[in-house]
């Protein structure tokens, strides 16, 4: 039955009014409005029936009256309508209120009533101890008393909320948490709540594992386990989870495991904590399934079905084994009951009009078949049979619930798993045989999900599935939306998704100007996670071209909002994939129809059919409403193109391994990109496009600098994402959608781009020493031609332009000797030892001190030759498009060289290398275009150290030798020297040169060396000398004073 849930105002300092009052009231701190996170119960769902197998006695109760809940359980359950008593609850309550070795696994549809199975006994144990905890002492316990495992954060704040509504504490215990949810990121108070107490943890598996792995765990007092949905949970994080319980756990809790489809599994992690088990099963499908009943299929014309019947018969005679066949309607029962009886069979058909006499016929058939066949239909409820052996389903159902409930003929001959079963039940075997033909095979596709989990099933049966699935989908008038979780993760395990797992061929459709590949420029209009966005394109930038403006309706909103001047016209009928105009509290905007209601009659227009539509210009955000709120668009404003679409970024998936985001993360990250200084606009590299979204590999915001004349990249969010610990990157998310959407394979290893770069950047080194031969031709030529005519000149020019054929003649031969001897150790190395593989490092340096040698030659070629118009001889390297320099500046002392290197960001990440002493490499990482530099070291070198702070990084090279070596960095253009650093190191080196003269004074070594006497004329005709404070030793030798920095300056 539906069931409406009231709003309930609780908070998690749910007290006591009194000190050890059990009287408990709700306070009024603060409002919640439950029915926002308790979904409300299904009628098609929650079944009249259950099937409960148990090694216990099980004695199910009628009413709420004879549970004994806590009073205030009861006061929660009443405020939410909760006064009925489902048939799982009937069996569930009673069976965990038992409390320790009292464990049980509740296999029913959604909605059905699995969660409400299981709180309210946790509840009232988690009360109960917190009771006999207060008797004992009143200060704090550690860890939780209860840990529930939900399968997707949605279901955690929900179970979550359900679980506070329920429990209770004292005034004075304000360090007890009842509730306790597991954060995204890691917060000191959550672990401070941990430490001090709480009645109940929800969390996922994936948190529940990383919290584990963060912090020392321990559960003294956990009494209490639920396992909720684990069919949607991931198998590996379930088992780890599970084992980790079973080995902090000091004691055996009551374990409760929720799922929509039965597993094997499941009885032996139940068996791993209690002995006294429960099986429920709210599904009669499952429970077949379970209990081991054969199902069978049969493919088929409508014509061939009789005989498959009679098949059936012959291998499972009536006389044995009682059966029943279900049929559409009466119409089906006569035509088969007439063919079946001239066959001499012995039919019991049951018609809708059946009157008392064929009642009590069909009580004597369930008592002694007497091989009578039972036809009859689904809309026969009175019928109560449990016992039927053979199950022939000769129409299927027209809704897959009640196909379900025909199964529940056969739960008396079911196997119970948890005792031992007797030689009759080994030899009984259960069948149930569904015949599908060209009228009814709409149920094919889910019959065959649901014996895919089970037994194997016939792949051409598969097969034949999928394209009716394909077909059924198409014809529907409301196409479902692609599925979220499948464009975030490239998969959804959920069974019952209601949503779209394939992309239509519209869909892959580009509206015109909609860019496909290359960068764009963007302006961010909502955040839904951290891989979510709702963006509007503002400019593009082809991988080869230039930034173009992206066309735009600029004065779209504009217009919209005069329409509230004008009588608008309501949209009716409202159909899918039609444009119209939602008004909002706000005015006007326009709207896409995903899906309608069905109506009844199209002629008369109504204001209440429920419509969900997506907006197109404000952002991309799903709005359920009616059609009240829908107007005609006009024609212009309809073919105009979406100012709004999705953005997506590829390969980013949830730290904890989860499957979906908290919506707090999806804050943090517009916070973020908000924060970045204006001007500013937001920059991604599209991968792959879709008609209303784009994934891009990454997410940058990218301001203005002044001081720097240039654009910088302040955010990267998947950086970003990866530093805070909210994120992680994961190839096996990227191929999953590239084979959803038809993409060859991307990868997003770090290393096998850094070595393609390398690569890259070898290949350009090496081409280099080709530059340099081509400078000096053109060098050699340009001397030829302005010295010919000249007589000296003539002469040298020819003198340099042989050293240059020698130069040159000589380097070839070199290299055709190298090559050689390689080729020659390929034919010594055997045919199967592959070639290894060279180190592109290496070869980079190879490459820069070849070409440094041709730089030194040529530059002794210019000073033997005549002055002329060379071209620069300035090193260089030739650098590829994506890679850039950064400005250097230098100074040494007298044990280090100190480099500072002045990036474009900040927080990037880098390499540094120190090759053989005298060469010195630095790049950045996952930066486009790369920052590079490889310089030339004057000396040898030993150690190297270096750091990063802000858009700085400082690098110390240790010398070999303690000196000072001669700086001569001018032929790099982008270093610069420190002046004021190399100024106070010469200052520094006079100072203590003269503490050593004045050392060298004070001892004795030297003497003051006196100025001679001069004449007076001699005096007055020369300048005013400066003052002489030059010293000589004992043996004669002078030693000059140091000049302090001014007077080196001056000199």
């Amino acid at each position: 039955m539906l069931r409406n849930l009231n709003c309930l105002t609780i908070d998690d300092n749910n007290n006591d009014q009194t000190k050890d009052s059990i009287n408990y009231e709700v306070q009024d701190a603060e409002t919640f409005r439950f029915a926002d996170h308790v979904r409300p119960l299904v009628a098609a769902n929650c079944s009249e029936y259950a099937v409960a197998h148990s090694n216990v006695h099980q004695q199910p109760v009628r009413q709420l009256c004879e549970i004994s809940f806590l009073p205030h359980i009861l006061q929660t359950m009443s405020r939410l309508k909760l006064t009925q008593i489902l048939r799982l609850q009937s069996y569930a309550w009673p069976h965990l209120s038992k409390q320790a070795g009292h464990g049980a696994v509740l296999v029913s549809a959604p909605r059905s009533g699995r969660t409400l199975s299981y709180v309210p006994p946790l509840c009232q144990q988690v009360c109960i101890m917190l009771t006999k905890h207060r008797s004992v002492s009143k200060l704090g316990f550690e860890g939780p008393m209860a840990i529930v495992l939900a399968a997707d954060l949605g279901r955690v704040q929900r179970i979550g909320s359900l679980c506070n509504g329920m429990l209770r504490k004292a005034k004075n215990e304000e360090w007890l948490t009842l509730a306790l949810m597991v954060p995204s990121a890691f917060t000191p108070e959550f672990f401070y709540r941990l430490l001090n107490g709480v009645g109940c943890l929800v969390a996922t598996p994936a948190q529940l594992l990383w919290l584990c792995s963060n912090f020392d765990v321990k559960l003294p007092n956990l009494s209490f386990l639920a396992y909720d949905d684990v069919d949607l949970m991931v198998p590996e994080q379930l088992q780890q989870a599970h084992h980790k319980l079973k080995s902090l756990a000091q004691q055996r809790p009551q374990l409760v495991i929720t799922t929509q489809s039965y597993n094997v599994k499941l009885l032996a992690m139940l068996r791993d904590f209690n002995d006294k088990m429960l099986l429920l099963f709210g599904d009669m499908l499952e429970a077949a399934a379970y209990g081991g009943v054969r199902l069978r299929i049969s493919l088929l014309k409508h014509e061939s079905k009789l005989q498959n019947v009679l098949q059936l018969l012959e291998q499972r005679p009536p006389l044995e084994k009682r059966t029943a066949i279900y049929c559409h309607k009466d119409k089906d029962i006569r035509e088969l009951a007439d063919v079946l009886e001239l066959h001499g069979y012995c039919c019991l058909p049951y018609y809708q009009s059946a009157d008392w006499e064929v009642r009590e016929h069909v009580r004597r058939w369930m008592d002694d078949s007497c091989g009578e066949l039972l036809l009859c239909t689904d809309n026969c409820p009175e019928l109560d049979m449990r016992h039927v052996q053979t199950l022939v389903h000769y129409s299927l159902s027209d809704n897959w619930s009640k196909f379900k409930l025909r199964h529940l003929a056969l739960s008396d001959n079911l196997h119970n798993q948890l005792e031992q079963p007797t030689p009759k039940q080994l030899d009984q075997q259960t069948v149930s045989l569904v015949l599908l033909d060209e009228h009814n095979n709409k149920q094919l596709p889910r019959l065959v999900d649901f014996l895919q989990q089970h037994q194997a099933v016939d792949e051409r049966i598969v097969q034949l599935s999928q394209q009716l699935r394909t077909r059924l989908q198409s014809e529907k008038c409301n196409e479902p939306t692609l599925c979220d979780l499948l464009l975030s993760l490239g998969h959804c395990s959920d069974s019952h998704c209601e949503q779209r797992h394939h992309v239509l061929p519209c869909e892959r459709e580009l509206p015109a100007g909609l860019p496909y590949c290359g960068d764009v420029k963007l302006q961010l209009l909502k955040a839904y996670s951290p891989t979510h966005y709702s963006v509007r394109l503002l400019e593009h930038l082809p991988p080869a071209g230039k930034w173009r403006n992206l066309p735009a309706r600029v004065t779209l909103e504009l217009e919209l909002q005069l329409l509230q001047s004008q009588k608008c016209v309501r949209h009716w009928p409202p159909r899918p994939k039609q444009i119209c105009v939602y008004r909002n509290a706000t005015g006007f905007e326009r709207v896409r129809i995903l899906c309608v209601a069905h109506i009844e009659n199209v002629n008369l227009s109504r204001t209440d059919v429920a419509v969900e539509v997506q907006a197109m210009d404000v952002n991309t955000r799903r709005i359920k409403t009616t059609s009240g709120d829908l107007y005609i668009c006009p024609e212009p404003l309809r073919a105009a193109p979406a100012l709004a679409m999705d953005l997506r970024i590829l390969g980013l998936v949830p730290y904890t391994g989860e499957r979906e985001w908290h919506k707090e993360d999806a804050n943090q990250c517009a916070k973020w990109l908000n924060a970045v200084a204006k001007p500013n606009f937001l920059q991604a590299s599209i991968v792959v496009a879709l008609s209303h979204t784009i994934f891009v590999r990454d997410l940058a915001a990218i301001n203005y600098a002044p001081s720097m004349k240039m654009f910088v990249r302040t955010l990267n969010m998947s950086q970003q994402l990866a530093e805070k610990k909210l994120a992680k990157k994961c190839q096996l998310t990227v191929d999953r959608l590239m084979t959803l959407l038809n993409v060859a394979e991307i990868k997003l290893n770090d290393q096998q781009e850094e070595q393609q770069q390398e690569q890259q950047q070898s290949k350009t080194a090496c081409l280099d020493y080709q530059k340099h031969q081509d400078v000096l031709n053109a060098g050699s030529a340009l001397l030829q031609k302005q010295t010919r005519g000249r007589g000296r000149g003539n002469a040298i020019a020819q003198m340099a332009l042989q050293l240059g054929r020698e130069n040159r003649l000589r380097i070839e031969q070199e290299q055709q000797q190298q090559l050689d001897n390689k080729l020659k150790q390929l034919e010594q190395q055997p045919q199967l030892q592959t070639e290894p593989r060279t180190d592109s490092v290496q070869a980079f340096f190879d490459c820069i001190r070849k070409c440094d040698l041709l730089d030194a030659e040529e530059r002794q070629l210019k000073q033997t030759t005549v002055t002329c118009s060379l071209p620069d001889p300035q090193f260089h390297m030739a650098m590829p498009k994506n890679v850039v320099r950064p400005q250097v500046s230098y100074y040494q002392t007298k044990i280090t060289l100190e480099l500072q290197l002045l990036l474009s960001d900040d927080n990037l990440q880098y390499e540094v290398v120190l090759f053989k002493k005298t060469n010195l490499g630095f790049w950045t990482l996952d930066t486009e275009p790369t920052q590079q530099c490889i310089l030339k070291l004057p000396g040898p070198f030993v150690e190297l150290k270096h750091f990063m702070r802000g858009r700085t990084v400082y690098l110390s090279v240790l010398k070999a030798y303690a000196t000072s070596y001669p700086l001569e960095f001018s032929c790099y253009k982008f270093m610069k020297p420190h002046y004021d650093k190399i100024n106070a190191y010469e200052e520094q080196q006079h100072v203590r040169a003269k503490h050593f003269e004045l050392d060298l004074l004070e001892q004795g070594y030297v003497q003051k060396q006196k100025p001679q006497s001069k004449r007076d004329d001699e005096l007055a005709d020369e300048e005013p000398a400066e003052e002489d404070l030059n010293y000589c030793s004992s043996n004669g030798e002078k030693v000059e004073r140091a000049y302090n920095r001014n007077e080196f300056e001056l000199s």
